[in-house]
Order: structure tokens, then C-alpha cells, then sequence
């Protein structure tokens, strides 16, 4: 009787997991609380920095027929629809990935964490999963479980420190949260004020956009609110591989360093408060700035959901909140090009059958990308496969 496998996320990881598990004779279940790679459709007109060669699996091409170049660099939502959706409808995946299932726990059949802890006789009970499914509550067992969630429905807070700012749970409906949002209110904010948090990538991405659209419309105002003293403040890679990133990371360097009559950089600040004013939103800054805005544009990075997974006997990292052990092997990596290779153990962790894969095991690190997660995968299957 074939290996049950569970995977937790229909995104690029979870079903390129799938699909590799499939092909090894795992009997393979997909579930995913949203659609088919629901994370990246909300990235909205930002492309992937790395070419799809880099985004996927062997064989994929030959598997999925009709895809874009090599070379070409898709948006998320591209990638969704051109690459994911085609590939939950292949042989070994078609009818294997259930969307609108939200897993609420995971555990051992009849063990919580404390049982046997660090003791191979876990191994001997199935996983066991409730499951929030469109008929109701359902469970799930399986021998082995690969946590592909991602972190992108876990926003980090605004204020100094990781904690949510004065106000900031009161008006968080009114927080614009990721680059999907931000191109889908677009037509909204011309006109209006909006400030910007964020110095990483994405913040880069949505500064370009709100230049464009106070060119467009007279009287658009931005506000960026970045952490960082720096000129600068985006981290641009010397010689940077990937084209698209060094493009993005500049444009938004140089609006920096030079910015528009239609563009405020307040440096070194955080937000401290937020208070509604009317229709607008007072946003007190570190060093007691102050502006008023119409809307947010918080995109300061996520963290992962650990939540459903507390009685699970697994190793987190304190400064990530990512696999413990991949924490450490990769601790001095800055660039995401330049990841090593991990063994077996570095992925481990610390519960049998059980791994956290693609963005998640990295938690707060901004260091991942699809290409090493592909590698890890594959060192994650054979493990599993060799512990049959």
C-alpha cells in the first residue's frame, strides 16, 4: 500500500511537492484553504525577478506543453493561471488538490507534543488533520505531512520592534497589505495621500507604482516611511543576476535619492500611531513626525503561521520562526542566489514524516527562492522515501 503524503499549500511549492511525491508512488492529498496558488494572484502586476527556467520542477515543460520562454518573468498571477492551474490538472494531480480546505491542526493520532517527544516510537502513529472543508469538518491521516502554507496571509505589524502600532488593529481594514491590493485600488488613490512603509522589495515595487500614478493624476501625494538611514535604502546586489530585481531596486534608489515634488522620504521611521481623522488616517511617526493620508500601503514583510501546528513536536527558529535547523545551516546567507546546498538533517524537523517546505521553512528570511526550494524538496523526498 502506497505512502499517504499530505501537503499543506497549492502554491508553487506545494504542487511541484506533489507532483514529485506522486511520481515517487506517494498517495498524495493537496489541500488548499483558498485556490490554486491563491498567494501569488495577490501580487498583482509584480513580476518574478527569477526567469521561469528557474521556477520549475523537471520536466514541467514537457509535462505542461505550452508555456511562455524560458526566459520570461511572470507575474504572480500569471504564474497561477499559465503554470499551477495547468499543472493540479495533470494525471498523477487531477482530483489529488482540494481547494477551500483549511487545515485547522495538525497531530499524531492519539499522541500530543509531549508524548515520546524526540523518540522514534512517534513515527508509528499517522498524522492526523482536521480539516475545514465545504461540507463541513473533516479529518485527514497520512504517514508524512510537507507544510507548504507560506507566510503571505501573516503581515508583520508596523511598529518599532514587531508590535502592532497605537491604532493599528482598529483601522487594519483600511491597510493596504500586499502589491495585488495596491494595483487593485490603483484608480482609488489617484488624488489622494498615501503612506508607504517598507524599505524591502516590495515596497520598491509599489513606490514605482505610486510615482507613476501621482504623474498620471496631479495631486497623488506619497509618503515613504522606511526604516533605513540610508540614501539608498533598498539593498541592490552588486552585479545582481537577476536583471529584474536590480531594475526594480534602483528605479525605486533613485526616486529615493532624488525625490519628486509629489514624493516625502522620511528616514529612520516607524510608525508609532494611527488614529482616524474623519475619512483620513493621522499617522504619528517615530520622532513625533506626523502626516495625515487617505491610505496605508503597509508592506513590511510576513511571518508564518505556526498556529495549527502546536502539537506537533517540531524545532523553530527564535529569529525566524522558520525551521529551526535550515536556520542555522543558512544563518550567514544574505542573497538568495547564494544558498548552499543542505543535507538531510538540516532540513529535519524534529518530527518524524513532518517538514516545513518552500517559504515557510525559511519564516521571516527574505533569502528564499523557488529554485532552492526545488533542491530541498528533492532532499526531503528522498529522506522520506528511504524511511518507507
Amino acid at each position: 500500500m502506497a505512502r499517504r503524503l499530505i501537503v499543506v499549500g497549492a502554491g508553487p511549492i506545494g504542487l511541484f511537492a506533489a507532483l514529485a511525491a506522486a511520481e515517487r508512488g506517494f498517495a498524495v492529498t493537496v489541500l488548499e484553504r483558498g485556490q490554486v496558488g491563491a498567494a501569488l494572484r495577490r501580487w498583482g502586476e509584480a513580476r518574478l525577478f527569477s526567469p521561469l527556467a528557474m521556477n520549475l520542477p523537471p520536466g514541467a515543460r514537457a509535462l505542461l506543453g505550452d508555456l511562455p520562454p524560458d526566459d520570461a518573468l511572470l507575474t504572480g498571477p500569471e504564474m497561477a493561471a499559465r503554470v499551477l492551474e495547468p499543472l493540479a490538472r495533470t494525471p498523477l494531480l487531477v482530483g489529488r488538490v482540494l481547494t477551500a480546505h483549511t487545515v485547522v491542526a495538525i497531530g499524531r493520532a492519539r499522541m500530543n507534543r509531549t508524548d515520546y517527544a524526540d523518540h522514534p516510537l512517534r513515527a508509528e502513529r499517522p498524522f492526523r488533520l482536521l480539516v475545514d472543508t465545504p461540507e463541513g469538518e473533516r479529518t485527514f491521516e497520512a504517514e508524512a505531512v510537507l507544510d507548504a502554507s507560506g507566510v503571505y496571509g501573516q503581515p508583520l505589524a508596523l511598529s518599532a520592534g514587531g508590535l502592532p502600532a497605537r491604532g493599528e488593529r482598529a483601522v487594519g481594514d483600511r491597510l493596504i497589505r500586499d502589491l495585488g491590493g495596491l494595483h487593485q485600488r490603483r484608480a482609488d488613490l489617484r488624488g489622494k495621500r498615501v503612506l508607504l512603509v517598507g524599505h524591502g522589495h516590495s515596497a520598491a515595487h509599489a513606490v514605482a507604482l505610486l510615482d507613476c500614478l501621482a504623474r498620471e493624476a496631479p495631486g497623488t501625494h506619497a509618503v515613504w516611511a522606511t526604516r533605513s538611514l540610508a540614501r539608498r535604502p533598498c539593498v541592490e546586489v552588486a552585479d545582481d543576476p537577476l536583471p529584474e530585481r536590480q531594475r526594480v531596486a534602483a528605479a525605486a534608489n533613485a526616486l529615493a535619492a532624488d525625490p519628486p515634488g509629489h514624493l516625502t522620504v522620511e528616514r529612520r521611521a516607524t510608525v508609532a500611531a494611527i488614529a482616524r481623522e474623519g475619512a483620513a488616517l493621522r499617522v504619528t511617526l517615530s520622532g513625533e513626525r506626523a502626516v495625515t493620508v487617505d491610505a496605508i500601503v503597509a508592506l513590511t514583510g510576513y511571518r508564518p503561521d505556526l498556529s495549527f501546528l502546536s502539537e506537533l513536536a517540531i524545532e523553530i527558529a527564535p529569529s525566524t520562526e522558520g525551521a529551526a535547523r535550515l536556520t542555522r545551516a543558512i544563518s550567514s546567507i544574505t542573497d538568495c542566489l547564494a544558498v548552499p546546498k543542505v543535507v538531510a538533517r538540516d532540513l529535519a524537523s524534529g518530527e518524524p514524516g513532518f517538514h516545513l517546505v518552500g517559504a515557510k521553512s525559511y519564516g521571516r528570511s527574505r533569502t528564499f527562492l523557488i529554485k532552492t526550494g526545488l533542491a530541498q524538496l528533492e532532499t526531503i523526498l528522498d529522506a522520506l522515501g528511504s524511511a518507507a
